[in-house]
């Protein structure tokens, strides 16, 4: 049931044709100066934020940018990427969010792939925009001091445009964000997500039933990056559309997130698995005051249960984990979704979902068996943006095949067993790298794991477990086998173990099993 407070805001949405051009209208309608952002020593209100949306949207309407244009942003978390995001939702364009590590070869490739007309770049980052060949790049919009002449600067622009609303009505139904993917298995691929998709997810999760009641006075920490479809389709979204306060961190530092906690009285966060497990292996956090926080969310990648168990005991507070994809605009399915709160796994389907367990053949297999996932529902991408073959490969009869490999246990929460692609075949056995990594993180000394398979001659593919210690710990191979000897069954157990510094990951924290099998001589499957 909605709270006094979630019904006022749902009466104040815009509700026919809804937009995320509309994403402020509850805040303007009921708490206009309410603090929207805090960002470092700057507090930004509601109808400031509007204000700096319109201008940019005018400003972009000025130098031409027509309905359906791609607009390309490469900021870091700081609020002109929420006004940047507003501005060109208003003036009718296509937001491609770019990651900002992306080196100039990353960026030549999705700023000319996407077809981006213009880019707002971050000052400091503005260098490796501008050496690149891409007939259709008209615009490099610096935001202050651009290191171009021939650069616009966006503050000036802002100054120069107007602040009423544009005229520009946006057709929901048609691409909003062009979300590439992480490029975990080659060139990153750009999802088209509709703002009929995104409004779908957040209509079908404000209010679960399992849901945290949204209250006038919540504020929500958000250090993920914005340029994430988890920050962007979700953290960001649903904490303006309940008109609540976002304070807004450009770095994480665990111990600077949890001294925030405290003041000003942070109830929500928004985080991905490395974030948690920084928490509960930093001392310092101890000290500070978390009383206030009430709800803590996870997704971007499998969260450790372990990890889960140990935050609780430092919080009191158990994380909620979901589970979505870009091209889901991100959510299918949430432990807030259901009754209880089941750690390990991702929660039931969200309303208007549907999500079924398939074989190699696409037929449904039997509750607790393992499968592929595929989904459907109004939250379901396009497609890929200009990859209709890949469209097909994914999108069939309306089901998304997400590559992700699941089960159902009997009360309908979801448990993602592995990527498909990652799956491990030993001796015609299936081996999942996400349990065994659940498993072996429990041991005292290991506190980061990847597990891979390699090739092997007579078992066809062997477990290979690539560890990072805890600071000052030895391991060898003899004491790691006894212990994974004690937990799983004989053909699970690693036969190889290699110790590493650290693993890589990408900006959300998910591992890169792509390059961990590179660098480890394991074997690349295709994805299908």
């Amino acid at each position: 049931m909605a709270s006094p407070w979630q019904e006022e805001c749902l009466a104040a949405r815009v509700q026919e044709n809804e937009s995320l051009a509309d994403l402020l209208a509850p805040a303007m309608a009921l708490r206009p100066d309410k603090v929207a952002i805090i960002f470092e020593d700057r507090k930004i209100s509601y109808r400031e934020m509007d204000e700096a949306g319109n201008r940019i949207a005018n400003a972009l309407l000025e130098l031409g940018i027509k309905s359906g244009e791609r607009v390309a942003m490469h900021i870091d978390n700081r609020p002109e990427f929420i006004f940047g995001f507003l501005g060109i939702m208003r003036a009718g364009a296509v937001l491609v969010p770019t990651n900002v590590m992306y080196t100039a070869p990353e960026m030549k490739h999705i700023l000319g792939d996407s077809g981006a007309r213009a880019v707002i770049v971050q000052d400091e980052f503005e260098e490796k925009i501008l050496g690149l060949d891409l007939p259709s790049l008209e615009f490099i919009i610096g935001l202050e001091n651009p290191q171009n002449p021939n650069s616009n600067c966006l503050s000036d622009m802002m100054l120069m445009a107007g602040a009423g609303t544009p005229d520009i009505k946006r057709n929901p139904a048609e691409v909003a964000i062009i979300q590439y993917t992480s490029g975990t298995t080659g060139q990153p691929k750009g999802a088209m997500v509709s703002d009929d998709n995104i409004m779908a997810v957040l209509r079908n999760t404000t209010d679960m039933p399992g849901s945290l009641e949204s209250l006038e006075n919540d504020s929500t920490l958000l250090t993920l990056p914005l340029f994430h479809a988890y920050a962007l389709d979700l953290g960001i979204t649903r904490t303006f559309l309940s008109v609540q306060t976002m304070v807004l961190f450009s770095r994480f530092d665990a111990v600077k997130v949890f001294e925030a906690f405290e003041k000003p009285k942070i109830t929500m966060f928004y985080g991905a698995p490395p974030m948690y497990f920084a928490f509960v292996n930093t001392p310092d956090c101890a000290k500070s005051d978390s009383s206030s926080l009430r709800g803590a969310f996870s997704g971007a990648a499998p969260l450790p249960v372990v990890t889960m168990e140990q935050f609780k005991e430092l919080t009191g507070v158990q994380i909620s984990e979901g589970y979505g994809l870009s091209e889901t605009a991100p959510t299918l399915s949430s432990n807030m979704a259901g009754p209880v709160n089941k750690p390990g796994s991702v929660g039931p389907p969200i309303r208007e979902v549907e999500i079924k367990i398939v074989d190699e053949e696409g037929k449904e297999v039997a509750e607790g068996e393992v499968g592929e996932i595929k989904a459907k529902g109004p939250n379901i991408f396009l497609g890929y943006w200009n990859l209709p073959e890949e469209t097909a490969k994914a999108l069939i009869e309306g089901w998304f095949f997400t590559g992700d490999m699941g089960r159902f246990d009997e009360d309908g929460y979801l448990y993602i067993v592995d990527r498909k692609k990652d799956m491990i075949v030993v001796s015609g056995f299936n081996v999942y790298p996400i349990e065994l990594e659940n498993v072996i993180l429990r041991h005292p000394k290991i506190i980061d794991c990847a597990v891979i398979g390699v090739p092997d001659e007579y078992q066809g593919e062997s477990v290979k477990a690539c560890i990072v210690l805890a600071p000052g710990e030895t391991i060898d191979y003899e004491e790691f086998e006894a212990y994974c000897r004690e937990q799983m069954a004989a053909f699970k157990v690693p036969k190889m173990m290699t110790i590493r510094k650290e693993l890589p990951k990408n900006a959300t924290g998910k591992v890169l099993k792509r390059v961990i099998r590179e660098e480890e001589g394991g074997i690349t499957k295709a994805t299908t």
